[in-house]
């Protein structure tokens, strides 16, 4: 062979091997590219008392944020604090109407559960409603009906409230432990049951049930989330004990699953982006025991999405309210932890409670 073919043997045998190194399977990184998602600002607020879900107001640039017995109100856009609203306990959520009212879960003590009633603009409570109900959780605000949909966990019922007169107008057995719902704004409210691995969904005017599917590889359904547009729910799913979860899509017209995706421990919350087709999936414990995680997917198609970022957070930020015009999502949790109570059943740390933060995720 010539010195002039062994050159350019030489030069195709390496152009064919560069070849094989970008584009090769097995070498090619599944992980998803830089979306620019991250932990954008973190506003320290101390303090003591549980929490639990977070509140976004957009229009007034507001966060709502349930500690116990008060309720820590948080400028969107200063990150200070503008107001406390207290007289309250065993708060767990808001939803805010356009009554300029806010309705807020909470228990008034172990046997009486209690929907109390706070002014939007003086921020002052003016009155509360009895549940009817224990365990006073989750709620949801339905503009096409005007209600308030109000889940009584370890009382496995609804309590509904008429946003514009206050008064309870409605309820309905659900037995079987209510975690988060959505609205479809059409008349249909879909509740996921946490203890039934399923999803029901029923009349938002008469109560009457429509459909109840199985939730197939999702143990036990916490987190709800809906694209109205194309029909699809993203349910988000602990496992079985202190272990992974997954993030469902369910065809809202039939139930079928669609997708399933691997996400972290204890997810407690889900929000859909109609503005960018992401799904924000917040879990307690990344997995490390340290930290705690948001993932992020995008809605490739109605029925396919995509990882497109995993957010590290601080361990127990496992709630996620959305803010639809900055894109932006927040999260609640504590800075410093201490080890699992010994011989816990579900070890997990412990917060300190006077590091507790809020957290905004953006890019």
């Amino acid at each position: 062979m010539s010195p002039f073919k062994f050159v350019g043997t030489l030069h195709r045998a390496f152009i064919f091997a560069f070849g094989m190194l970008l584009f090769s399977p097995a070498i090619v990184s599944a992980a998803p590219q830089d979306s620019g998602y991250r932990v954008i600002r973190t506003i320290h607020l101390g303090g003591e008392g549980n929490w639990d879900y977070v509140t976004v107001d957009a229009d007034a640039r507001r966060v709502y944020i349930p500690r116990s017995t008060h309720i820590i109100v948080v400028d969107e856009d200063s990150g200070k604090v503008v107001g406390d609203i207290t007289g309250m306990n065993g708060l767990h959520g808001v939803a805010v109407t356009e009554f300029n009212k806010a309705f807020v879960t909470g228990n008034k003590t172990e046997q009486e559960g209690t929907i109390y009633v706070f002014d939007l603009k003086t921020l002052k409570l003016t009155s509360s409603i009895k549940s009817n109900s224990i365990d006073t959780d989750s709620l949801i605000y339905d503009p096409f009906t005007k209600r308030v949909f109000v889940n009584n966990g370890d009382g496995m019922n609804l309590t509904v409230v008429d946003a514009a007169t206050e008064k309870v107008v409605g309820s309905m057995a659900f037995n079987a432990n209510p975690e988060a719902a959505v609205s479809d704004g059409k008349g249909s409210i879909f509740q996921d049951l946490e203890d039934k691995r399923s999803v029901m969904e029923y009349d938002a005017k008469t109560l009457a049930v429509k459909n109840k599917w199985p939730t197939g590889p999702c143990v036990s359904p916490a987190g709800m989330a809906m694209d109205r547009t194309h029909r699809r729910l993203y349910v988000g799913c602990r496992g079985e004990g202190n272990v992974p979860g997954v993030l469902i899509v369910m065809n809202a017209d039939n139930g079928k699953v669609l997708a399933s995706m691997p996400i972290g421990i204890g997810v407690d919350g889900n929000v859909f982006d109609p503005g960018t087709g992401d799904i924000f999936a917040t879990c307690r414990d990344s997995g490390d025991g340290k930290s705690g995680a948001t993932y992020v997917f995008h809605a490739d198609s109605p029925d396919k999405i995509s990882l497109v970022a995993t957010v590290k957070t601080i361990y127990g930020a496992r709630t996620v309210a959305l803010d639809p015009k900055s894109h932006h999502i927040f999260s609640i949790g504590t800075e410093q932890n201490e080890p699992p109570a010994p011989g816990a059943k579900n070890p997990r740390l412990r917060p300190v409670l006077n590091t507790f933060e809020l957290l905004e995720i953006g890019k």
